[in-house]
């Protein structure tokens, strides 16, 4: 399975529609979204009686998923992320993973991961419209590649266990990251890790196949769409074959009725006359039979 084909965060592209067009609800986005990545070129979405040409949405699309991830700031989500992952990187290596240091970094791995498919589907739009905005699509395509160059950090230079103890070794591969980490903060927005260094951490993605140009963005696009629906079709089939099995509620009647007859079932059980007659007369003829004996 490629990158981003669990469709695990689709539902961030939803949410962008919807805030997008604050006037539709969620099934009228889920609709413009399938319309908007699934029509030919030259189809015309309508509805609320207005009509849009597809590209034009995709553009209001890919500016709403960026801004989406952007908290105050670019400049100040870059250094919130980059602190975190220096934090991360100094309690995963610092002699036992607790659980709590365990949660904070898949909390951290699953926040890098919404991040990054946000933003590719973001820049696929951008890439499918073809966009004339250079600025916007390099800074994208930059943040992008920053995301998945921490996220690398972070499983390359940590364990994904919690409860055991780390060594010496971990502590002093782990400490340089960590310091580098943290001048990062202090050197500004523009500035990233070095090819030398990408190379030597193995976290280079720089020539990465999907942000070369002439990855075909329109079709990864239909592709998660596709994939989606499916999940959507097998939810909703799975929702519709409970509700038709579902035993229906017996009415008040009903129940009395079958009340009724329970309680004349355990009457029964709990004495039956001419049982306790056999049995009496069982013990009778024991006992009678132990005295001569006896």
């Amino acid at each position: 399975m490629g990158r981003y084909e669990s469709c695990k965060y689709f539902d961030t592209l939803y949410d962008a529609t919807e805030k997008c067009f604050p006037n539709v609800n969620r099934e009228n986005a889920q609709t413009i979204l399938r319309e908007v990545i699934l029509a030919p070129d030259d189809y015309t979405v309508e509805f609320n009686d207005d009509t849009y040409d597809k590209h034009k949405i995709m553009d209001m699309l890919a500016h709403t998923l960026t801004m989406s991830c952007v908290e105050e700031s670019p400049e100040q989500t870059y250094r919130d992320i980059i602190n975190c992952a220096a934090e991360i990187m100094k309690h995963m290596n610092d002699g036992y993973i607790t659980d709590e240091d365990y949660d904070e970094r898949q909390n951290f791995i699953e926040r890098i991961d919404r991040y990054e498919f946000t933003l590719f589907a973001a820049y696929s739009f951008l890439q499918t419209t073809h966009s004339d905005d250079e600025t916007v699509m390099a800074e994208v395509a930059l943040n992008i590649v920053r995301l998945r160059e921490i996220r690398d950090l972070i499983t390359n230079y940590t364990r994904d266990e919690k409860g055991i103890t780390t060594d010496r070794e971990e502590f002093e591969r782990a400490k340089p990251i960590y310091k580098m980490l943290k001048s990062l903060q202090t050197l500004g927005y523009d500035y990233n890790f070095s090819p030398k260094e990408r190379q030597s951490l193995d976290i280079d993605h720089e020539d990465d196949d999907d942000l070369n140009g002439y990855f075909k963005y329109e079709n990864w696009l239909k592709r998660i769409m596709l994939l989606q629906l499916r999940k959507e079709i097998v939810v909703q089939t799975a929702t519709e074959s409970a509700a038709q099995y579902t035993p229906s509620r017996p009415s008040e009647e009903d129940l009395s009725d079958r009340i009724a007859m329970l309680r004349g079932t355990y009457n029964k059980r709990r004495f039956d006359k001419n049982r306790f007659i056999m049995l009496e007369s069982s013990k009778e003829s024991l006992n009678e039979n132990d005295e001569k004996i006896g």
